[in-house]
């Protein structure tokens, strides 16, 4: 059964909630207690109960305790992050079906505070932003002014390429551009641990995920048309000059990022936040990337 103007059934949400609080209370070790602690099928036939009787308090106090059990895997480590995002998606769904909207705001006002907190911050508590884009997004220059804004250092190729050239480190064996990759990598890596910044370019969201260093991973996109006309502006390029430019250099960072990460490069899944520069514009994008870190920096 369907709530009325919903497309998520009872049912749905009553495994899914069954689901969770099973791997959350054996990922945690906590000493709470399951929230559902009887047989899988009765413990899915009350909660179903609990919807269609609209047991609202009940139900939000349930949520709570799982809620309570993911924070103790926050500080343990393990699946936090996966728990997080599948407990804010259950809480929106359940919110939406009880039309309660003050209350999934309260949950996702509190537990963006310590998911931010684990997931953007190093060891050091420093927030490190990672910026990919499109070619003719915008991105390198919203990284630039979001930097300045912030008080943040920002590291772009140009930098990283200075810094790289000054490691004197030898790689026998190792072929050019795997030993600069492995070189841009203890960069990236040492930059991170070093200070607030902005990162653009280099796989540095993915050479962070691998060394286990929290970020903000961001990807800036925007439609085509909206691309070449803007590198038809900066650069003083015909149409054909433009698009050139733009096929050439979005092929060498896709290249790039798929032989190194072997992912796809863009695939909004690898990314925390995708946007689409062209609907907010320059400003309104450092202005949006901005509201979030400041929230963040709030909470250090």
């Amino acid at each position: 059964m369907k709530p009325e103007g919903s497309n998520v059934s009872y049912r749905d949400l009553a495994e899914r909630f069954y689901a969770l609080d099973t791997e959350v209370y054996k990922a945690s070790g906590s000493e709470l207690g399951k929230v559902f602690p009887g047989p899988k099928h009765i413990s899915e036939k009350q909660i179903l109960k609990d919807f269609e009787h609209d047991d609202t308090e009940k139900i939000k106090d349930e949520l709570i305790l799982i809620g309570n059990m993911i924070k103790i895997i926050q500080e343990n480590g393990g699946r936090y992050e996966e728990f997080f995002i599948r407990y804010e998606h259950l809480c929106k769904d359940i919110m939406d079906v009880l039309e309660d909207d003050g209350f999934r705001d309260q949950i996702t006002r509190d537990f963006t505070k310590d998911h931010f907190g684990l997931m953007y911050k190093t060891e050091q508590n420093h927030i490190v932003i990672c910026i990919a884009r499109e070619t003719g997004a915008g991105g390198h220059e919203i990284g630039s002014r979001l930097a300045e804004r912030l008080g943040f250092s920002f590291y772009d190729d140009s930098v990283l390429d200075l810094m790289i050239d000054e490691l004197d480190e030898k790689m026998p064996g190792i072929g050019g551009k795997d030993a600069h990759f492995i070189k841009q990598s203890r960069v990236i890596k040492s930059i991170a641990e070093a200070s607030d910044c902005v990162i653009v370019g280099r796989s540095c969201g993915h050479v962070l995920m691998t060394n286990n260093i929290p970020r903000l991973s961001v990807f800036i996109g925007a439609p085509y048309e909206n691309r070449v006309r803007r590198k038809m502006l900066i650069n003083d390029q015909g149409r054909k000059e433009a698009e050139e430019f733009i096929r050439k250099t979005d092929k060498r960072r896709r290249t790039s990022y798929d032989y190194y990460t072997g992912k796809k490069w863009g695939n909004p899944a690898d990314f925390d936040i995708c946007i689409n520069s062209a609907c907010y514009g320059i400003e309104g994008t450092v202005d949006l990337l901005e509201k979030l870190v400041k929230y963040s920096l709030e909470q250090k």
